[in-house]
């Protein structure tokens, strides 16, 4: 496995933990591996092959997947009565996590 797929992998794990904070620090570091060039034509490379055991395309998806259902989960779980500052946070956080959809199936396409 290359250098920067062994990154994007690392990352995408991180974004699998139960802690917010650590995702958080993450989904930066994930958005730019997912533009790299480098890391977009590896990730071309191994969904053309078809090899199941290569992170390609799916594979990532997956665990974006799983980072948007543990966002939702921690948004969905959150204390209904508060401030409206926090409930706007909250509505941003929603249109971030779209926009990160958005930005990786434009990624993805882009090849």
């Amino acid at each position: 496995m290359s250098l920067v797929l062994h990154d994007l992998l690392v990352c995408c794990h991180q974004l699998e933990k139960d802690k917010v904070t650590e995702r958080r620090k993450e989904i930066e570091k994930f958005k730019r591996l997912i533009r790299d060039s480098e890391t977009i034509q590896q990730l071309d490379r191994n969904s053309d092959s078809k090899q199941g055991k290569q992170l390609n395309w799916d594979a990532v998806f997956r665990f974006l997947q799983t980072y948007i259902q543990k966002e939702m989960e921690s948004l969905r779980l959150a204390k209904p009565n508060v401030s409206l500052s926090t409930q706007s946070s909250r509505q941003k956080k929603m249109q971030e996590i779209g926009s990160l959809v958005k930005y990786f199936i434009r990624c993805a396409n882009k090849s």
